[in-house]
């Protein structure tokens, strides 16, 4: 066995006992550096480029800039909703009119001599409603529709024959703006609600008439449906 002079074996312990001081007062001040403060986790790496800590540091960083940006989002959407809850919460549209007809075209309207349909819808008394009817069901084009304020009653008209399926969109504050499934635009920014008629029925010289209430726990007397379905 080869003999080494017992200084080198001092020296190479003492390297040993320095590079493992080092290290803990590298994990001392990596560990007291808070989880949001990038800054601080950036100058550790600058500070100690070759601590086995460094990887840690980026991957810490990383997940700090996720959060901000999650973190900043939340905020940006939240200030969006409070500024379009300021300017547009107590806004209601005319009762009967058509705010889709861009997209769906104008009502149909047939006098008291000509042979049709109706469907009469009355709201409820603590909430707008837009009122949808369908040719035969939810993929069916649009027979007409109209915007009800709370409380108040409209009268859509239908030609005889044909099978239509009805849909309500309830809610308080109309967003003129609002972008509903990106299908047409317009639509409420607080307490919205989907609901349909659950059985299409066809019609020939007949009145059919609904009566919505909302109950206490925020479900309508009617079958769920969504914004999905009704757009």
């Amino acid at each position: 066995m080869k003999n080494y002079p017992p200084f080198l074996f001092i020296s190479f312990i003492l390297s040993l006992l320095f590079i493992a001081s080092c290290d803990s007062n590298h994990s001392s001040e990596f560990y007291r550096i808070q989880r949001e403060d990038i800054a601080g986790y950036e100058s550790f790496i600058e500070k100690y480029p070759s601590s086995s800590l460094v990887k840690d540091a980026k991957e810490r960083i990383v997940a700090a800039k996720e959060r901000a940006a999650e973190k900043a989002e939340m905020e940006r959407k939240e200030a969006e909703r409070k500024r379009l809850e300021k300017q547009y919460g107590s806004n209601s549209l005319a009762n009967g009119s058509q705010p889709y007809s861009r997209w769906y075209g104008k009502n149909l309207y047939l006098d008291d001599y000509t042979p049709h349909s109706e469907i009469r819808v009355k709201a409820p008394y603590n909430s707008d409603v837009v009122v949808i009817v369908r040719f035969n069901n939810s993929n069916g084009n649009v027979a007409g529709h109209k915007y009800i304020t709370a409380g108040s009653t409209v009268t859509i008209y239908l030609r005889n024959n044909y099978t239509y399926q009805t849909f309500f969109y309830y809610g308080k504050g109309w967003y003129p703006d609002k972008d509903m499934n990106g299908q047409v635009r317009g639509g409420f920014i607080k307490n919205e609600a989907f609901s349909k008629d659950g059985t299409p029925i066809t019609l020939e010289n007949e009145i059919i008439t609904y009566e919505l209430v909302l109950q206490e726990n925020g479900n309508f007397q009617t079958s769920s449906s969504s914004e999905g379905e009704m757009f």
